[in-house]
C-alpha cells in the first residue's frame, strides 16, 4: 500500500510585483501625489541648476550651452579676502544660537509641569506669538527699545543718572542682540515639538515615580528628559543642517555701518553680489550656495552617525 505524500504548505509571504503593490495601496498613494509632486519641482528639479557652479552662465546660450569652467568660481571664492572673515561671521553666529538649543526644551519642560490650564494658554499664546512677527517688526521692535535717541533702554538709563549708549552699533554686543532676537522669536514654537513628545509619555510612569518618593525635579530627570531625549537628537541633527546659515532677513535689516564687518555673512553676500548690485554672477552665487550645502550634509551625516552610535536612532 503506497504511502500518503506528506502535505507540505508554503509559509513563504506571496511575492507581488511592484505593479501589484501599487495597485493595492492606490489610494494611500494618490493622497501622497500632491505632496511628492511639490517635493519634485520644487526640491528635486531646481538641484539641475547646480550645474552653474562649474560653468559661466549665460542665459541667453542656456544651462547646457554655457561654457564649462571646472572648478573655478570656487577657487575665486575660497580666494576672496572676505570668505575667512564670512565663514567667521556666519559659525559665530551659528554657533551661539546653538547654545540655546536647550531653550525650547526646558520651557516645554515648565510648561507641562503647569496644572491650570487658563494660566498655561496664556503662557502659550504669549511665547508663541513672536514666531508669526515678521523680521521687519522685530528689528522694528528692536530699535525702539535699543536706539540711541528714542529708545526705552536709554531713556531708563538717562533718568537714572546715566549716559546713553549706541546698542545697536555697538560691535561687541550685537550677536547678544542677534541671538536674542532668534531666541525671543523662536523658542515658543521650537516648544511645540517637545511638548507633543511629552504628552505621548506613558503616565503610569510618573504615578509609579510618585509612589516610590520621587519629587517633580526627579521626575523630569528620570522619566520626562530620558523619554524626549530621542525627539531631542533628531531636532539636534536638524539644527546642524542649518549651522553654516543664518537668517538673511534679520541680519540684513540689522546691518550698518558700524556693524557690517560683524555681519558680513554669506547670505548678505550673495544677495550684494547677484541681486543688489544688478550683476549676472549666477555661477560665482550658486557656488557659494552649493559650498554652503555640502557643509550642511557633512555636519548632518557626522551628527546623525554620533547619534546613532550613541543607540539612538537618527533621521537616516
Amino acid at each position: 500500500m503506497a504511502q500518503a505524500k506528506p502535505v507540505v504548505y508554503d509559509l513563504r509571504p506571496h511575492r507581488r510585483s511592484l505593479a501589484q503593490r501599487i495597485w493595492a495601496y492606490k489610494w494611500t498613494y494618490l493622497l501622497g501625489v500632491p505632496g511628492m509632486t511639490l517635493m519634485i519641482l520644487f526640491n528635486y528639479l531646481p538641484m539641475g541648476s547646480l550645474l552653474m557652479a562649474f560653468e559661466d552662465y549665460d542665459p541667453w546660450r542656456g544651462l547646457f550651452a554655457s561654457p564649462f569652467v571646472g572648478f573655478k568660481h570656487f577657487v575665486r571664492l575660497f580666494g576672496d579676502d572676505k570668505f575667512y572673515q564670512m565663514l567667521g561671521n556666519t559659525l559665530t553666529i551659528s554657533l551661539l544660537s546653538l547654545l540655546t538649543f536647550p531653550a525650547p526644551i526646558i520651557l516645554a519642560l515648565l510648561l507641562n509641569e503647569v496644572r491650570s490650564s487658563a494660566f498655561k494658554k496664556t503662557i502659550q499664546t504669549t511665547v508663541y506669538l513672536p514666531h508669526f512677527l515678521s523680521w521687519t517688526i522685530v528689528v522694528s521692535l528692536t530699535f525702539f527699545l535699543l536706539s540711541s535717541e528714542q529708545g526705552l533702554v536709554n531713556k531708563i538709563i538717562i533718568a537714572a543718572g546715566g549716559e546713553k549708549r549706541s546698542f545697536l552699533f555697538d560691535k561687541s554686543i550685537i550677536y547678544f542682540i542677534i541671538v536674542v532676537q532668534s531666541v525671543w522669536k523662536g523658542v515658543g514654537w521650537g516648544s511645540i515639538v517637545y511638548l507633543a513628545a511629552i504628552a505621548g509619555i506613558d503616565q503610569g510612569l510618573y504615578e509609579a515615580a510618585k509612589i516610590d518618593g520621587a519629587s517633580k525635579f526627579q521626575s523630569i530627570i528620570h522619566i520626562t528628559f530620558p523619554c524626549i531625549l530621542p525627539t531631542v537628537a533628531v531636532m539636534l541633527i536638524l539644527k546642524m543642517g542649518s549651522i553654516i546659515s543664518v537668517d538673511f532677513e534679520q541680519v540684513l535689516l540689522m546691518t550698518n555701518a558700524l556693524v557690517k564687518e560683524k555681519l558680513d555673512v554669506f547670505e548678505v553676500y550673495i544677495y550684494e553680489n547677484g541681486v543688489k548690485s544688478g550683476s549676472t554672477q549666477f555661477s560665482y552665487t550658486t557656488a557659494i550656495g552649493m559650498f554652503k550645502s555640502v557643509i550642511s550634509t557633512m555636519l548632518v551625516l557626522i551628527t546623525n552617525r554620533i547619534v546613532s552610535s550613541n543607540g539612538m536612532k537618527g533621521i537616516i
